[in-house]
C-alpha cells in the first residue's frame, strides 16, 4: 500500500512524498534508510479497485493456490526458507489478489506468526480446511509434505472438473446450435413463408399452424417466460434453506438413475480423500470429520456423516452408525469398517478416494455418452419437424395452383 509522508533533509529542506510498503512501520523504515527525517507519515486514502469492490470476480483461482502450494513445498524440501519461498510465490504471481494476499502474509510471518496464522487471516483464499492442513504439519514437523498433498488434491479436484466440463462441451454445444438454429428459422424463414402460401392459397397444416402460434405466444411473452423461470431458479434455491426441504430434494436426486449414483460417488470422494489427507497429516479423526463432511453437497450424505460423527465422539465407532442410513454406498461402509478394525482408516480412506474418484469419472462417461445419442435424437426431430412444417405447405400450394 501507500504512504505518504512529510520529512526533512538539510539540503532539500520539508519535503512530501509517497513510498510503497507493506505497512507503516516498513514504509517509515524505508525512508529513513535514505536519510530522511520523518515529520509525519500516513496512509494514502484510495477509491476501491474493482478487485475490493467486486472479490469474486478477482479471488484466486485453483491453479493459482496448486502453483502457490507446490513453490512453497518444492523450497522447503530443498531446504529454503519459508520466506524465502513467499516472496517468490509472490513475485510470480500474475493475479493482483494474490499479491496483495502474499505480501500481508510476509509482513506477519516477520512478524513471528506461522504459516497457518497467516493463511487463516486470509478466510475468501485459504478455507479452514487448508489452514487445518498446514498447522497438522506444523505441528508433526512435516509441514512441506502437508503442503504437497494439499497441492495434490487440489490439483486433483481441478482436472476432474476441467475433464466434465471438456466431456460436456461437445453435446451441450450441439443442443444449444440446434435451438439457435430452429429460433433462427422460425423468426427469419417463416414468416415469409406464411405470405406466400397465403397468395398461393393453400391452407396451413396443424405442424405449421402450432409452429406459429408457439412463436406468436413466445414473441407476446418471453418477458413472463424468463421471469417465470428466474423466479422457479430462486424459488428453488429458498426452498432449499427451508429445514427438511433439502434433504427431501436431496434424497430425490439421489435416486435419479443415472444423476443420482453420479453425485453420491463425486461425494465420497471428495470425503475420503479429504479425511485421508488430514489423518495423514496428523488430524485426529474427531476433527478432521467435521471439516471433510462439509465439502460433501448432498443434504442426505451430509446428515448421514453427521450422525456417525457423532457416534464416534460418544464412544460407540464410526461405521456402526453409518450402516444404518441407505444413502451410503456399501463399500464405502465396509472400507471405513475395515479401517476402523485394523487401525488403519488413512490408508482405507485414500483407498476409498481412488475408487470412487475412478467411479465418478465412468459414470460421468456413461451419463455424457447417453447425452451424445439423446442430443443427436433431439436435433434429428428439430430437423424434421422444420422440414414438415415448412415443405408440406409448399406441396400444398403447387396442389392448390393446379
Amino acid at each position: 500500500m501507500r504512504f505518504r509522508y512529510v520529512a526533512y533533509l538539510p539540503e532539500r529542506g520539508v519535503f512530501k512524498d509517497t513510498i510503497e510498503a507493506l505497512d507503516q512501520n516498513e514504509a517509515a523504515a524505508a525512508a529513513a534508510s535514505l536519510g530522511y527525517r520523518l515529520l509525519e507519515i500516513a496512509p494514502v486514502r484510495e477509491a476501491p479497485g474493482l478487485e475490493t469492490l467486486f472479490p469474486s470476480l478477482f479471488k484466486a483461482s485453483t491453479g493459482d493456490l496448486v502453483r502457490f502450494f507446490h513453490q512453497v513445498a518444492s523450497m522447503m524440501a530443498s531446504g529454503g526458507n519459508l520466506m524465502r519461498a513467499i516472496e517468490m510465490a509472490e513475485s510470480e504471481s500474475k493475479n493482483r489478489v494474490m499479491r496483495r494476499a502474499l505480501g500481508e502474509m510476509r509482513a506477519h510471518l516477520a512478524d513471528g506468526e506461522s504459516l497457518s496464522q497467516v493463511m487463516r487471516r486470509h478466510p475468501g483464499m485459504f478455507p479452514e480446511l487448508y489452514v487445518s492442513i498446514v498447522e497438522a504439519g506444523e505441528s508433526t514437523g512435516r509441514l512441506g509434505p502437508s503442503l504437497e498433498q494439499l497441492a495434490d488434491m487440489l490439483e486433483q479436484d481441478h482436472e476432474a472438473k476441467q475433464r466434465a466440463m471438456k466431456t460436456m462441451m461437445y453435446p451441450m454445444t450441439i443442443i444449444g446450435m440446434s435451438f439457435m438454429t430452429l429460433a433462427v428459422l422460425m423468426v427469419v424463414a417463416v414468416p415469409p413463408l406464411l405470405k406466400v402460401f397465403e397468395e398461393m392459397g393453400a391452407g396451413q397444416p396443424a405442424a405449421m399452424t402450432f409452429t406459429v402460434n408457439l412463436i406468436g405466444f413466445v414473441k407476446e411473452n418471453l418477458f413472463a417466460i424468463l421471469g417465470a423461470g428466474a423466479a422457479a431458479a430462486v424459488g428453488l434455491a429458498l426452498l432449499r434453506r427451508l429445514p427438511g426441504a433439502a434433504g427431501v430434494i436431496d434424497g430425490v436426486s439421489a435416486r435419479l438413475p443415472l444423476l443420482g449414483p453420479l453425485t453420491i460417488a463425486g461425494d465420497m470422494a471428495r470425503f475420503s480423500r479429504t479425511i485421508g489427507m488430514l489423518l495423514e497429516a496428523g488430524v485426529p479423526l474427531s476433527d478432521a470429520l467435521p471439516m471433510a463432511i462439509g465439502g460433501c453437497g448432498n443434504v442426505r450424505v451430509r446428515q448421514a456423516l453427521r450422525a456417525g460423527e457423532e457416534s464416534l465422539l460418544s464412544g460407540r465407532g464410526l461405521a456402526q452408525e453409518l450402516r444404518r442410513h441407505r444413502v451410503l454406498p456399501s463399500l464405502f461402509l465396509e472400507l471405513v469398517s475395515m479401517g476402523e478394525d485394523g487401525n488403519q482408516m488413512a490408508r482405507m480412506m485414500s483407498d476409498a478416494a481412488t475408487t470412487y474418484q475412478k467411479e465418478r469419472e465412468d459414470r460421468l462417461g456413461a451419463l455424457l455418452g447417453a447425452l451424445e445419442p439423446a442430443s443427436t435424437v433431439v436435433v434429428g426431430a428439430i430437423v424434421a419437424f422444420i422440414a414438415f412444417s415448412m415443405f408440406v405447405p409448399i406441396y400444398s400450394g403447387l396442389d392448390a395452383l393446379r
